[in-house]
């Protein structure tokens, strides 16, 4: 890692994803409004980032020192409370091993066969803190014998991590909270309220109510530069380096460009609320015999992750980091022996 950030520099002529961050974190510093079109990147550029995308940088950008390192430093927490998991709960030899030793696998094979994914991007953060919202799935009955109060703060505040950064599961959260409602409707209530919380404190109250079109613009930016992607490739680019559907969309589907996109994009929504609606029919009709509810809530979050980011319109390798090393957790919680709640907790990210 330290390898790959010392060759490939922060510039905007490779990536304007970190130079967007670091403007957006000087105009904070600044006192100005971190969200206004960036025109010092010689095109005019709406920051399309929700808070957390770009606020984790801000102590690199206090300290001056390179960004990518608190990319790296909350991966590393996120699988070092994976791994301290592993070995507290009393895993076969081969399982915790297996569970220590796959991060980095990950790790090593991403930076050797991608083209700078840790050097231009910040996805391994997401990546991370999926994977701190994953643990919090796999102890979840230990949530739901807690107290509401407590409990639902702290696992509100792991959804607001990925809700406020890489949305991705958003189509799923509604089934894990009818879940979590069915279980335990206090805690369900609390969670909800805080995650409400959280998000009027740290995006609505500073950012949205100066620009309520700040989300929307994103949307809008999104689809734009995914149909100037789709206008501009040829038989190359991520459209066709095996990791979604789009490229098949986009060279098979009739009609105008902007059409194979909109078929796409509706695609995607079909597939995914589809997918959440199988798991959601599965759990109703085994509820009450359901023996592994962690393993099945990061089972079914895993299954909407295949349909989301298989149909997603411009599948960059860097964006499959995050369901990459989610599965590692999952393993985790499939190799238990059973759900009860262990003996041993870590604070707060175990």
């Amino acid at each position: 890692f330290n390898r790959e950030i010392r060759v490939i520099p922060i510039d905007i002529r490779l990536s304007d994803i970190l130079p967007t961050i670091q403007v957006m974190n000087q105009r904070l510093m600044e006192g100005q409004y971190p969200y206004a079109i960036i025109t010092s990147f010689g095109y005019d550029l709406s920051p399309t980032y929700l808070p957390l995308m770009w606020l984790p940088f801000f102590p690199a950008a206090v300290f001056h020192f390179d960004e990518r390192w608190m990319a790296f430093a909350i991966w590393a927490i996120a699988t070092i409370a994976m791994i301290r998991r592993a070995h507290a709960w009393g895993l076969s030899s081969e399982a915790k091993w297996l569970i220590t030793a796959l991060p980095f696998f990950h790790f090593i094979m991403i930076e050797e066969g991608t083209d700078a994914t840790f050097g231009n991007t910040f996805e391994i953060m997401i990546a991370g803190f999926y994977m701190l919202f994953a643990l919090q799935l796999d102890k979840i009955r230990i949530y739901l014998a807690g107290s509401p109060l407590k409990k639902g703060a702290l696992l509100a505040f792991f959804v607001a991590l990925c809700l406020l950064s890489r949305y991705s599961f958003l189509l799923w959260l509604p089934l894990c909270f009818a879940i979590v409602w069915v279980e335990n409707r206090k805690l369900a209530i609390s969670t909800v309220a805080w995650v409400f919380g959280f998000v009027m404190l740290i995006f609505v109250l500073p950012f949205l109510l100066k620009d309520p079109m700040i989300y929307f613009n994103g949307l809008k930016y999104y689809s734009a530069a995914a149909l100037s992607g789709w206008s501009q490739q040829g038989n190359g680019g991520p459209l066709y380096d095996g990791m979604g559907v789009a490229g098949i969309f986009r060279d098979k589907w009739g009609g105008e460009m902007a059409d194979r996109l909109a078929a796409l994009q509706r695609w995607q929504l079909v597939a995914s609320v589809t997918a959440v609606g199988l798991c959601a029919a599965i759990w109703w009709k085994k509820r009450a015999q359901m023996q592994h509810l962690p393993l099945f809530l990061l089972g079914s979050l895993k299954f909407y992750f295949a349909f989301f980011y298989g149909f997603i319109q411009m599948p960059y390798i860097y964006l499959m980091l995050t369901p990459c090393f989610f599965s590692v957790v999952m393993l985790l919680s499939f190799y238990r022996e059973d759900d009860a709640p262990a003996p041993y907790q870590t604070p707060i990210v175990a």
